[in-house]
């Protein structure tokens, strides 16, 4: 599908802009007099979806265009990481170019950073002996083997850190290695792990280990996570639905124990019915630099009898009425009153790239198109917010738009949120990438990251002579550079 840059040739001034913490109270109590739905394009300032930043980021969000600081993508939950300075060492084998490269057009603060390294058989036995460096100054980071060669030497090493970057830039950092090397700098306010019987704790944020129930809890003033489908489900090809209490056999495994990055593998099977249990994985990430949750979910269908994938939130945010938004070309904005109101963004692609967006809602049977776009301007960005009185949790469906099928993202008034994708066609693997982040408000500034930026990641790669010299094939970021 072909993606063109527009501009809408308007804009707002907004007289709350330099402080930030006005409060939602009036915007929460006009839409309750008001329609239930609204459209309105992106602000062509700061974080408005899919638009360049200037001078500083600012919530992307309903709230932040009429004067408050309510809906945003992002917190501050830990300053951005501040290289030190960094003194020559002995023992020093080699410095390995590592480009980190901004490719949306957005600035980025603080901003996660995944890097993947490859070394010669032989080169590096020891991870402890790696340091990252910006210029003369080591920059706080994570050390993780991936993968070995036979002879126990790391093959691939993962590299988490945080990198503040410009629109469009690239950053080169060396990757210094060798016996003599030793890390000099903490991390700080790192993420830490603990587990209970049943659950794994980051941060504020608990995990469950069983199927029934994946996001267990997320403290911020108060308790975020509800009662109500919690995890991934999957649609068989009569239009089932195969909840998350399906899953079996579920194992979990703490493959990034932080302090920069988390990850928590999950590995089991989903009972379709007695005689099919395909396999699934479950990545979850939370990075120490932004409050966000990632979850990346692959199910093996070897059978072909699968044809949707979908993961499920339960929310708490308070008393109604809930602000909510979606990233479609217009920007379209309502307010859910009630317990059984509901609002469905769905984005459907046909096999030649026709596309069509469809906003709908109501209340169960009574259910009515608000809007609609096909063609060249149905290009939806996948992502949305949901706004209570003092918690925002900010959505994305990641991919939206690149496969031939139905992506839905669905809210209603009791507080369930769901993600979904259901393929045109049967294939033997459904995969699905979403994100959830959660953030009291006002929100500082500083602290904003918007949901265009969290579904388009900075990429970091090695100079294509290295992945030759270390006789491993160049991930395709590497080549494009």
């Amino acid at each position: 599908m072909k993606r063109r840059s527009r501009i809408h040739g308007w804009g707002v001034y907004d007289t709350a802009m330099p402080h930030l913490v006005a409060s939602t109270t009036s915007l929460r109590r006009s839409l309750t007099t008001r329609p239930t739905s609204f459209s309105w394009a992106p602000l062509p300032y700061s974080t408005s979806p899919g638009m360049p930043q200037r001078v500083q980021q600012r919530p992307t969000s309903l709230a932040g265009c009429l004067g408050t600081a309510a809906v945003v993508l992002a917190v501050a939950v830990s300053p951005v990481m501040l290289p030190v300075a960094a003194h020559a060492q002995v023992g020093v084998d080699g410095a390995i170019a590592l480009h980190v490269t901004e490719s949306s057009g957005i600035r980025r603060f603080g901003y996660p950073v995944q890097a993947r390294v490859p070394f010669a058989a032989g080169a590096l036995h020891d991870a402890s002996t790696v340091r990252l460096l910006s210029g003369r100054d080591e920059v706080p980071a994570q050390y993780t083997v991936d993968t070995r060669w036979p002879d126990g030497s790391v093959q691939w090493l993962d590299i988490d850190f945080s990198a503040s970057i410009g629109p469009d830039e690239t950053t080169t950092y060396a990757v210094e290695h060798g016996p003599g090397v030793r890390v000099t700098s903490d991390v700080p306010r790192g993420l830490t792990v603990t587990e209970d019987a049943d659950l794994i704790r980051v941060g504020r944020i608990a995990l469950g280990t069983t199927g029934r129930a994946l996001i267990r809890s997320v403290t911020s003033r108060g308790e975020v996570v509800g009662a109500g489908s919690n995890g991934v489900a999957v649609t068989d090809r009569t239009g089932r639905l195969v909840d998350v209490g399906a899953l079996e056999s579920l194992t979990a495994e703490i493959v990034k124990p932080g302090p920069v990055y988390v990850e928590v593998r999950y590995t089991g099977q989903i009972e379709v019915d007695a005689a099919y249990r395909p396999r699934v994985t479950m990545t979850v990430g939370l990075p120490n630099s932004k409050s966000w949750i990632r979850v990346e979910t692959v199910v093996e269908d070897p059978e072909r009898r699968l044809s949707g994938i979908s993961f499920h939130t339960p929310l708490a945010l308070g008393p109604l009425p809930w602000v909510w938004d979606f990233g479609t070309p217009r920007w379209t904005y309502g307010s859910l009153r009630g317990e059984t109101d509901a609002v469905v963004l769905t984005h459907t692609v046909d096999r030649s790239d026709e596309a069509t967006w469809t906003v709908e809602t109501g209340e169960p049977g009574r259910v009515e198109m608000y809007e609609t776009a096909r063609g060249s301007g149905a290009d939806v960005a996948g992502w949305g917010h949901l706004e209570g009185g003092s918690e925002v949790v900010a959505f994305a469906l990641a991919d939206t738009g690149r496969e031939a099928g139905a992506y839905r993202l669905a809210l209603d008034g009791g507080g369930q949120l769901s993600l979904g994708f259901t393929a045109l066609a049967p294939r033997d693997t459904l995969r699905l990438t979403v994100y959830e982040h959660y953030v009291s408000t006002p929100v500082q500034i500083g602290a904003a990251t918007s949901p265009a930026s969290m579904l388009s990641p900075l990429v970091a790669a090695c100079d294509l002579a290295h992945y030759t010299a270390s006789g491993l094939t160049p991930p395709p970021e590497a080549r494009r550079r």
